[in-house]
Formats: structure tokens, C-alpha cells, sequence
């Protein structure tokens, strides 16, 4: 649970948790993309918290499958709803099925997915 500020502040920490074990550097690059998922994800409950249109208990989602559905109620959330799936997928993989993923994936993961999907939010939340 939490409110806007909660979650921007966990992002960042994700965020600084990723870049000071220089984590894009790391053979652990399964454990990369999970920190860059929930980075992400508490960018979306940020977002999800703002929307006054959804129910209170949509707004503070406390676990996957009803976030996932306050995200599809969000009009603002729909530009990167797939991506952002994506991430979710990728983050499921790293955690439960693989060890770690080719060399190369991890930066195409973080250009691809993680920073527009970042970007977007950061953007919608009006943070620089």
C-alpha cells in the first residue's frame, strides 16, 4: 500500500538498488530485470493512485492480478499497458523459470521496455 510519494520513492530506490551493484554489468541479469520490473511497477501505482475514476481499492492494488486490472481500467495507463505486460512476463521468467538470460538481452530489456515505460510514467506523474 502507499500513496504517490510511497511509490515514486520505492521506484527510485529500485532504481538506485539497480545502478549501485552495476547491475547492467552483472552475470546475474535475471535479478537486473526484476529490480527494473518493480521499479516499474511502483511508477504504475503511482499513477493508479492519482486516478480519482478508479475505486479505492483499484487505486492501491495489493497484488499482481488486481493490478492488472486497475491498469486496464486506466486510460492513462493504456499506452504502455503492453509494455508494461511485458516487463510483468519478463520479471515472472527471471524469477521462476530462468537462470538468466542471453548477454546481450538486458540491454535491448532496458531500451526497449524499461525506459519508455519509465519515461512515460515519469512523465504522466509530472517528474523530470
Amino acid at each position: 500500500m502507499g500513496n504517490t510519494h510511497f511509490h515514486i520513492i520505492k521506484a527510485k530506490r529500485n532504481e538506485e538498488f539497480y545502478e549501485s551493484y552495476n547491475l547492467d554489468k552483472s552475470q546475474f541479469n535475471e535479478w537486473a530485470i526484476v529490480v527494473l520490473f518493480y521499479a516499474s511497477m511502483h511508477y504504475v501505482d503511482a499513477v493508479l493512485y492519482q486516478d480519482t475514476s478508479l475505486p479505492q481499492e483499484m487505486r492501491n492494488p495489493i497484488d499482481h492480478k488486481k493490478r492488472d486490472i486497475a491498469i486496464a481500467r486506466c486510460s492513462k495507463l493504456d499506452p504502455i499497458a503492453p509494455i508494461y505486460k511485458n516487463l510483468r512476463d519478463r520479471c515472472r521468467e527471471a524469477r521462476y523459470y530462468k537462470i538468466c538470460f542471453p548477454n546481450d538481452y538486458l540491454g535491448k530489456f532496458v531500451t526497449r521496455l524499461f525506459k519508455p515505460t519509465k519515461d512515460y510514467l515519469r512523465k504522466s506523474l509530472g517528474l523530470t
